[in-house]
């Protein structure tokens, strides 16, 4: 029986981040300042928490700023950064840097940037063991300040500040303070364009459908495979070692998709301890756009702003998401510039001139899309990740989203397919015997990314699906309608 292919996926990393210093980026072309006027669409109920009600039925508020519904401005620029960074190859600045190993729980802990020292319990009765699990990602890709300025697209663009790279001795020399070149206002709405109760997510009191928030370093689920470990009494560990990459959703019905997880539908198998229960949603509906707001620029060299538009207006694949549920398919949005206003900055006096109607040339510039002849005669070429993109375009299309489903795989006992569970640990002895031949068996086994294969390949129909996570969804239902979307 087919899957769903997992509701998120991931953009790999390069082997390095692509830094620039800001003399060298300035040097792109002629500067311009002003401000794009833009407009929100939601294309699927769109929610920013607000408040939450928990007398009676559960419900979370939309979003208001003095009393008014909106899209808070720092929310647009976090969805913009993150998709300009992975373009980009920039830094991974929202890499939360550690998650530790909480005492009595069974999860291997890890560092983002560091490596980090686990205990790690083989067998009954044996003293837990150190065990070190190396950092989940290069450092190069921690923002850090450089001997000569160099950062990412991003941080030119949006502005950073960063903890002291050295925390044990934290100075100005090794923290990264740096001004942004673009504001994003607030999208404001109005109440009119909510929706009541009609628009849920599903939660259990206590216990998340995943085994926690945070991911683990105990599975080969947010983690490249790195080793399986025998852990007591008698259970395969999966050990991931580095991301598999950065983290985007896919846009889907959430309306279809919360229906699957409903407790009725009998598709979903809830833990009978456990109390199912819907959190209500006080959305944007789809098809709602908010009023007019601004981005604006402030002495950004003509490419990046050019990459800017790209990015807001991306195509006629790609979209956007943003807000809360994200996993269920709320939040995917478009945005449209229905107006520019610019000047372009002399070198000879800093006396600002008048802004200009740059409306046609900025719509003018969306005309050649993201062909690379286009993209190398503005500049742009040698500054975007060309992989990444094409990954982007895969997770982000909004092409055949109606005819697709992303759901998580069950995370406790499933009533239809056992091997589809989450949670459903491997003995170490059916690991064993099912090992393809030339993978030594031993209580601690070092994996190629060709062997992980393999080895969730052999246990992949009658064991467990979810161990591999790009194994399971290289075999989802609607995989090869994912692969053939393109920027």
């Amino acid at each position: 029986m087919m899957h769903n292919p997992n509701p998120f996926d991931f953009v790999p990393f390069a082997e390095s981040p692509l830094l620039y210093t800001p003399a060298a980026l300035d040097g792109l072309g002629e500067m311009m300042s002003g401000y794009l006027e833009v407009r929100l669409k939601a294309l699927t109920p769109l929610h920013v928490v607000g408040a939450l009600r928990t007398q009676g039925t559960n419900q979370s508020l939309m979003y208001r700023q003095d009393g008014d519904v909106c899209i808070p401005g720092s929310t647009i620029r976090g969805c913009l950064r993150a998709f300009i960074e992975t373009l980009t190859n920039g830094w991974a600045s929202q890499a939360t840097p550690e998650y530790p190993k909480q005492s009595g729980a069974r999860h291997i802990g890890y560092k983002t940037f560091e490596p980090y020292k686990n205990e790690f319990a083989g067998k009954p009765g044996q003293a837990p063991k150190p065990f070190w699990s190396q950092p989940a990602l290069d450092a190069a890709y921690r923002p850090t300040p450089q001997a000569n300025g160099s950062l990412d697209i991003a941080a030119y663009l949006f502005g950073i500040v960063t903890e002291s790279a050295n925390r044990a001795k934290p100075s100005d020399e090794n923290v990264l303070t740096r001004k942004g070149k673009i504001f994003v206002e607030d999208a404001l709405l109005g109440a009119a364009d909510l929706a009541g109760n009609q628009y849920w997510l599903p939660d259990i009191n206590s216990r998340a459908f995943m085994g926690g928030g945070k991911p683990s370093l105990s599975s080969w689920w947010y983690f490249q495979p790195a080793q399986i470990r025998k852990r007591a009494p008698n259970v395969a560990e999966f050990v991931g070692g580095r991301y598999w990459g950065r983290k985007f959703y896919y846009h889907q019905d959430p309306v279809r998709c919360t229906q699957y997880y409903d407790k009725q539908k009998g598709h979903w198998h809830y833990d009978p301890k456990g109390e199912f229960q819907r959190v209500f949603l006080e959305c944007v509906e789809a098809g709602q756009t908010s009023q007019h707001f601004r981005i604006y620029i402030d002495r950004l060299p003509q490419p990046l702003v050019r990459l800017l538009v790209m990015v807001l207006m991306p195509g006629a694949n790609i979209r956007h998401k943003l807000g809360y549920g994200k996993a269920y398919g709320y939040g995917s949005v478009e945005f449209e510039i229905v107006a520019a206003k610019l000047r372009r900055e002399g070198q000879a006096s800093r006396i600002p001139g008048d802004l200009v109607d740059g409306t046609g040339e900025v719509l003018a510039w969306l005309t050649a899309g993201w062909g690379r002849e286009e993209l190398k005669a503005a500049k742009l070429e040698p500054l975007l990740d060309f992989a990444a993109l094409a990954h982007l375009a895969q997770v982000c299309g909004w092409v055949d989203s109606e005819t697709l489903l992303f759901t998580y795989p069950p995370f406790i006992d499933s009533r239809r397919d056992k091997s589809a569970q989450f949670q459903n640990a491997i003995r170490y002895s059916v690991l064993q015997d099912n090992l393809p031949a030339g993978i030594p068996h031993s209580d601690q086994i070092t994996v190629s990314e060709a062997e992980a294969r393999a080895i969730a390949a052999a246990l992949f129909d009658r064991v467990k699906k979810p161990i591999h996570f790009r194994y399971y969804q290289e075999r989802a239902a609607g995989w090869a309608i994912i692969t053939r979307r393109r920027p």
